[in-house]
């Protein structure tokens, strides 16, 4: 796959308003597709405290905006950009997910 064309690159981290918009703005949210069960951080920043920075995430029950300092063991999601048309099945649960044409 190529991408959308437009970016230089199409690939990243999911961020807060990418998590809000799939479906986690609700403290907990067990059926959306980013839904894992697990802690993990967003590419979002929060703030500086001290000497700690720290970020925006996603709790174990799958609502966005919790805030960590960064440090542990959390894990990041990543986000790939494709053109509208190589989506063909699916809509995004965990029963259900997304399926896309091959390269």
């Amino acid at each position: 796959m190529t991408g959308n064309g437009d970016l230089t690159y199409p690939i990243g981290l999911v961020n807060t308003d990418e998590v809000y918009l799939a479906g986690g703005y609700s403290n907990s949210n067990y059926g959306y597709y980013l839904y894992t069960g697990n802690y993990y951080w967003t590419m979002s920043p929060d703030r500086f405290y001290g000497s700690s920075a720290y970020v925006r995430g996603v709790g174990s029950s799958g609502g966005a905006g919790s805030v960590s300092g960064v440090s542990g063991s959390y894990g990041v999601r990543p986000v790939i950009n494709l053109k509208a048309d190589s989506l063909k099945l699916g809509d995004g649960t965990a029963s259900n997910p997304y399926m896309v044409e091959g390269a």
